[in-house]
């Protein structure tokens, strides 16, 4: 087979890429990106049409069309809808990562390269090793096989040469970004190169089945003393870059309503403890499974919930756990002035925010949502509407909180399909309440105050670094000052009065003796004789 050089094979996925968005109405789109100009140009030229009245569609189909990789990137830009609009997002959804799997004889090649062993028999893998999989997708799929001491395993292998195709595919999207941010500059907002690296860190982070073991050992941790909730062991010396090897489980995937309700299971509770267990992940771990779509979720014969399945996961600190409390707590109670208040608090939309004019437009989106019956209320669709209206009162977009915003998406249909008239919020009400009795309420205003005290003191702790390294810079040469009167005094004043402001209150917090009561003003004294003088 030869093999064609990398630019080459660059500059025909280009022509390919091309035709298929002139294939499918976008031939404007490939004309402005300059991406095989002379042919898409007559295309546009007898089409006669800007862009497709059906447009989310026929970007769905050219993803389709283009492969795996790029279908990821399409399902992740359905979350996207700070930047997307919000129909084209909504199709997005439809797309399915849907792909045959690979001959045997490629997955026994990863095993056998990745252990340096034969798959089974003499000194091999595993004592069997079933040949048909059971699932498959883009990046991997999974066999069940039996260890040599008996244990039943499931076994997810990575693809073969998977790694490479998608560092092609990412070099190519990465190139079209580009494309699409100089052709486009009226687009520059919607920030093509960094979309696509955010992207890139997520598909990667799929290639490391190691660390997809991680993160399930890390939420088996966390649901260690919870009843009713658990994970697959993940079997260690078993398990690679490219194979990842955990107990198999037994049970039903969680949207097979009749099948449980035949098996004697409560739909109901079941609902109840999964959507229980979600918000308990994004409360109080601030660590939660990001891809909970029904193929991840089983019931186990005795009633268990288990998660498989870890490869993405969600990330919460606290402080973002408390901006999306406050702004569901005030949402619930139909206090928008206080759910405006919350997102300038939390640093998202800017200080001089007109606020009247933000809780009209969080108005405009809640009460219809709210006015439903219970069960059709819906959260994630309040956060999928209001990350579109934000966008006017430039709030940054929060990666953290579109991809909660895409689980709340699932688990909420998850629910629906568990029991018709069930609410996730309802549900999951007492849990969230103490939560938020917790966290919101006066001692956790009080540990909130006091975390940001003790993340000022951090920094005016290590401001004599900062200054040290200043003055290392100028004597170095590194720092050049013109003729003008010089504002390093300014800044050094600054700093003193700011780092002796700090050891002041923690002097005074700390009942600190009158002797460094007395330093600590000298110095932020001097910092402001500093800051107001003039060289």
């Amino acid at each position: 087979m030869i093999k064609l050089p990398s630019n080459l094979r660059r500059n025909l996925r280009l022509m390919r890429i091309g035709h298929i968005l002139a294939s499918h109405g976008l031939a404007a789109l490939a004309v402005r990106m300059r991406l095989f100009y002379p042919y898409v140009w007559l295309v546009q030229l007898f089409r006669g049409d800007d862009l497709p009245k059906d447009l989310g569609t026929q970007i769905r189909l050219v993803l389709e069309e283009l492969g795996p990789t790029f279908i990821k990137f399409g399902q992740m830009l359905s979350t996207r809808v700070d930047l997307l609009p919000l129909e084209v997002a909504l199709e997005l959804k439809k797309l399915q990562d849907d792909v045959p799997p690979e001959p045997f004889e490629k997955v026994r090649r990863v095993i056998e390269q990745s252990f340096k062993r034969p798959l089974t028999g003499e000194n091999g893998v595993y004592a069997t090793f079933d040949e048909t999989p059971v699932a498959a997708a883009s990046i991997a799929q999974v066999h069940f096989a039996e260890l040599t001491d008996g244990r039943q395993v499931a076994v997810k292998v990575r693809r073969d040469h998977i790694s490479r195709t998608i560092e092609s595919d990412l070099a190519i999207l990465k190139l079209l970004a580009s494309l699409f941010h100089r052709y486009f500059p009226e687009y520059h907002r919607l920030k093509a190169p960094q979309v696509i690296e955010e992207f890139a860190i997520t598909i990667r982070g799929e290639l490391n089945l190691r660390a997809e073991a991680a993160h399930a050992s890390r939420f088996a941790e966390n649901f260690a003393e919870i009843e009713g909730v658990r994970v697959p062991e993940v079997m260690w010396d078993y398990t690679q870059t490219e194979v990842l090897t955990t107990e198999r489980i037994c049970g039903t995937p969680i949207d097979e309503r009749a099948k449980l309700e035949a098996a004697g299971h409560d739909c109901l509770k079941l609902c109840e403890r999964a959507a229980t267990q979600f918000f308990r992940m994004v409360f109080t771990d601030g660590y939660f499974h990001a891809d909970m779509h029904p193929g991840n979720i089983f019931v186990g014969d005795n009633g268990d919930i288990i998660f498989i399945d870890f490869g993405i996961v969600g990330r919460l600190d606290i402080k973002s756990r408390r901006y999306i409390a406050g702004m569901l707590l005030a949402f619930l109670q139909e206090d928008y002035r206080r759910a405006a208040e919350v997102h300038v608090e939390a640093g998202y939309v800017p200080a001089d925010t007109d606020i009247s004019a933000f809780e009209d437009a969080l108005r405009e989106i809640a009460v219809p949502i709210f006015n439903r019956p219970l069960g059709d209320i819906s959260i994630a669709e309040l956060l999928l509407s209001m990350f579109a209206v934000t966008e006017r009162f430039k709030m940054e977009t929060q990666p953290q909180l579109l991809l909660l915003q895409k689980t709340m998406v699932v688990i909420e249909g998850v629910a629906r399909e568990l029991a018709d008239q069930a609410n996730i919020w309802m549900l999951a009400r007492p849990m969230i309440s103490e939560w938020m009795t917790r966290h919101m309420g006066p001692v956790g205003k009080a540990e909130a105050i006091g975390e940001e005290i003790r993340d000022q003191l951090h920094d005016w702790m290590r401001l004599p670094a900062k200054i040290d390294g200043v003055l290392s810079r100028i004597e170095e040469g590194k720092v050049t000052f013109n003729s003008e009167p010089s504002h390093l005094s300014a800044v050094m004043g600054a700093m003193l009065s700011a780092g002796g402001g700090g050891w002041l209150a923690w002097s005074l917090a700390n009942g600190a003796g009158t002797g460094i009561l007395v330093l600590s003003t000298t110095v932020m004294g001097l910092g402001i004789l500093l800051a107001i003088s003039r060289s």
